[in-house]
């Protein structure tokens, strides 16, 4: 018996994923806010979007691997054709080939600590997580070095790239900033901040799909169509 599995139909189970997180997560935020006693319910830790090491986390992690692959065959094929910007579609591969391990392992939360530690400026407020300060100098540098290469891009692909962009940095540095604010003034247990890290890793979530369905249709035009056979 043979099964053919078209990665072109991808995106659409990401995002049945994606809902079924978000409502799983909802619920245990219900739980948490409604019941008396919530600390009792282990499930809180295993579906709370704001945890590490469980299964929205494990999640994003792979939606960001399956990224770094594609764009890991993008580069293959660049470098093999000796083609224009090859050099820039790798670097992007590494860069998601390092958000998956900051995602795996919370690399961020450690550099934050590290920034604090530095005595730089107060950690209080809006950069109440001192991370997102290093990770928007990264990011103005990146946009800044990569704008070419974004332009140079067919234009579903480049539309694409900028809307999935535009998600999640307004999930990961946008709406992170003002849960900073909320944490730092009011704690981390309040409904506001719940609110807002939930529609930050949304976003971030969203914002993946969308930049793999973009790579998807610039490897159905470039390369060809890809269909994996399991047999």
């Amino acid at each position: 018996m043979e099964i053919h599995l078209k990665i072109s139909t991808l995106p659409k189970y990401l995002m049945f994923i994606i809902g079924l997180l978000l409502l799983l997560h909802s619920a245990q935020l219900v739980a948490y806010f409604v019941m008396a006693d919530p600390q009792k319910f282990d499930f809180i830790e295993l579906l709370d979007f704001d945890y590490e090491g469980n299964l929205p986390s494990f999640y994003s992690s792979i939606a960001l691997l399956i990224a770094s692959s594609l764009l890991g065959l993008i580069v293959y094929h660049k470098q093999t054709n000796k083609a224009a910007f090859r050099r820039h579609w790798l670097l992007l591969c590494l860069i998601f080939v390092g958000l998956t391990l900051d995602e795996a392992l919370g690399l961020h939360e450690e550099l934050g600590d590290f920034v604090e530690s530095l005595n730089l400026f107060e950690a209080e407020g809006f950069l109440y997580f001192a991370w997102v300060v290093p990770y928007s100098l990264l990011l103005g540098i990146f946009l800044l070095s990569y704008l070419r290469f974004i332009l140079s891009l067919p234009a579903p692909t480049r539309y694409q790239f900028i809307f999935a962009g535009l998600l999640f940095i307004s999930g990961a540095l946008g709406l992170e900033v003002f849960s900073a604010q909320e944490a730092d003034q009011n704690g981390s247990s309040t409904i506001a901040y719940s609110v807002l890290y939930t529609l930050e890793e949304l976003c971030e979530m969203l914002g993946i799909v969308v930049f793999i369905h973009a790579l998807l249709g610039y490897i159905g035009r470039e390369i060809g169509l890809i269909s994996i056979r399991l047999q």
